[in-house]
């Protein structure tokens, strides 16, 4: 009896901890009240005005794929059975004489079933998205993903990227996403490596805003349109504009142990999404929200493909 008395003790002190580092690992975590993640868009408007040139006057997004995650992936503390659809793609701003610049690049067929076997791929869009490297003024990415930056990789003459693509010194420099990218060697040592602080004048009516923390060279881009509409192209500092509303982060087990987050880093940048979103009349775009992707093309903010 002792014996099944400890033995039973023992299995509980087992299940306690089990469950402890379960919630630790899946489950919810505070938000901080208060950010140190700095986002002047007082000064960032001011470089959307800075270059000379007219202003952009819509955005269009090229859809290649819906894929699917565990919703508990997304949403710390939800089902790890029910799935959640995120959508890939990538943006075009369109200037009044017909140029335009893109915002990532997507991924091809491979790179996607590796992530979700048997998602259903499109040709159309991947095509769209490759014409559209080939005609850009100028190309950035959002972070070294091969989500993101894919489509780059991919590309058939990449010596006709340079002038065109900027890659920031913190996205080249991520030589472990380079290579998982495949990224040709003779690309990235034709590059010029971006160099700036926290924000960058890339052309008229768009700014690049450093946001490291989900990738050493995340940033978001922000497009502010001839309408005077404000958009902020957030990449994957989230993957659903609820997280965002909602304070809703990622569990520990996704951005610790396979995206290697900077938990801080990203943590004060929702804070401080959240908090501008509540104040200032800027549209977030999230890179892989199905749902607010619905409402943008519904809304006329998007268009829903790109257009030559």
């Amino acid at each position: 009896m002792r014996f099944i008395r400890v033995l039973l003790i023992v299995l509980g002190v087992i299940a306690v901890l089990l469950a402890g580092a379960g919630w630790y690992l899946l489950g919810r975590s505070a938000v901080p009240e208060k950010s140190d993640y700095a986002l002047d868009l007082t000064e960032i408007r001011r470089l959307a005005g800075a270059l000379p040139g007219d202003a952009p006057l819509r955005v269009n997004n090229e859809q290649i794929a819906v894929a699917s995650v565990p919703k508990g992936v997304v949403f710390a503390g939800e089902s790890l059975r029910e799935q959640h659809p995120m959508t890939h793609g990538a943006y075009q701003v369109v200037y009044p004489d017909g140029s335009f610049a893109m915002i990532d690049s997507a991924f091809d067929a491979d790179m996607l079933h590796v992530m979700n076997p048997g998602a259903e791929f499109a040709n159309d869009g991947w095509t769209a998205i490759q014409r559209g490297l080939a005609q850009a003024t100028h190309i950035a990415i959002t972070h070294e993903h091969p989500d993101h930056l894919g489509g780059i990789a991919r590309f058939p003459e990449p010596a006709k990227l340079v002038g065109r693509l900027v890659l920031t010194k913190e996205q080249l420099g991520n030589a472990g996403m380079m290579t998982a990218v495949k990224m040709p060697e003779s690309l990235q040592k034709s590059l010029t490596p971006l160099v700036y602080e926290q924000y960058y004048a890339l052309a008229p009516g768009i700014v690049l805003v450093k946001a490291p923390g989900h990738t050493p060279g995340s940033q978001m881009v922000y497009v502010r349109l001839a309408s005077g509409k404000e958009l902020l192209f957030i990449g994957d500092v989230a993957w659903h504009m609820s997280q965002i509303r909602e304070l809703w982060y990622r569990p520990r087990l996704v951005t610790d142990f396979f995206l290697h987050e900077n938990r801080d880093q990203v943590m004060s940048e929702f804070r401080t999404l959240h908090d501008t979103v509540e104040r200032e009349p800027i549209q977030l775009v999230v890179s892989h929200d199905v749902d607010q992707r619905a409402e943008l093309l519904a809304a006329g903010v998007l268009g829903e493909h790109f257009e030559f």
